[in-house]
């Protein structure tokens, strides 16, 4: 299989996705769009659940149209509820490697093995259910198992909370490659009017935007560990500087933030 970078072989990688009102078709594969679900669609039963949208996909379409990614020898993602996102990942980054994990415990649906089976990608693909993304210990051992070590890119859309979010970042950014892309997904919920209301199940939760402020102020400390920050609406992406980090197992984000004193 050609594992070239999608945007030197003509056009971008998204253009091949087909937008309809309640799904998204990717020749013969269909995703449900779940943000316009209703009881009266008429959809086959085979399809992915898929949480994206289209003004989403487009963010990440003039993101890469300017840091196209390069040939990725391992991808990383957190959070894919029925395999979806993964599929969708697969398509139009074309990884040498994917690891996909979420919290949920059960096993890939019928039309995600068909999905595998029919291209081939048992060898490439490595789905992993039941895993807690604040789980340093088990992402290491999981990058190490199934990735040999190779890390070019982690895509987080799983808890989007601020302390697991963070654990995820500390376990897995220090095993990137320099250069390599670690995106957070959805981080902006806290600004959101649907989600700031005093009764939502997340009233009293941690926002990313925690996170996305110490990246910032990390990549004003040095340019060593993180290179570059862009914030989106929809996503955030870090990149990798070429910090070389003796001990990963360690690593702790305060400790690369300078701050000045504060004066009274």
């Amino acid at each position: 299989m050609n594992h070239e970078n999608p945007l030197t072989i003509g056009g971008t990688m998204f253009e091949r996705f087909a937008w309809k009102p309640d799904r998204m078709l990717l020749d013969d594969l269909v995703f449900r769009l779940e943000h316009f679900r209703s009881d009266a669609w008429d959809i086959d039963k085979d399809y992915f659940r898929f949480f994206k949208t289209k003004e989403l996909v487009e963010q990440y379409e003039v993101f890469f149209s300017h840091f196209p990614p390069r040939h990725l020898s391992g991808l990383f993602e957190i959070g894919t509820f029925d395999g979806g996102s993964t599929v969708f990942w697969n398509e139009a980054l074309r990884p040498e490697k994917h690891v996909s994990i979420d919290l949920t415990k059960r096993e890939d649906s019928p039309y995600f093995r068909r999905y595998i089976k029919s291209r081939r990608l048992g060898d490439r693909i490595k789905t992993i259910w039941g895993i807690d993304q604040s789980d340093k210990a088990q992402l290491r051992s999981l990058v190490a198992k199934y990735l040999d070590g190779n890390l070019d890119m982690v895509i987080d859309d799983a808890s989007h909370l601020y302390w697991p979010t963070r654990a995820s970042f500390e376990a897995l950014f220090p095993l990137c490659v320099p250069g390599g892309l670690y995106i957070i997904e959805d981080w902006a919920w806290g600004h959101w009017p649907g989600f700031i209301t005093p009764d939502h199940p997340w009233a009293n939760e941690e926002v990313p935007t925690r996170l996305v402020t110490e990246l910032i102020e990390a990549a004003g400390t040095s340019a060593q560990l993180i290179s570059n920050v862009v914030v989106c609406q929809g996503f955030t992406v870090i990149e990798r500087g070429p910090m070389q980090i003796q001990n990963p197992i360690e690593f702790n984000l305060d400790q690369h933030i300078l701050r000045r004193s504060s004066h009274k």
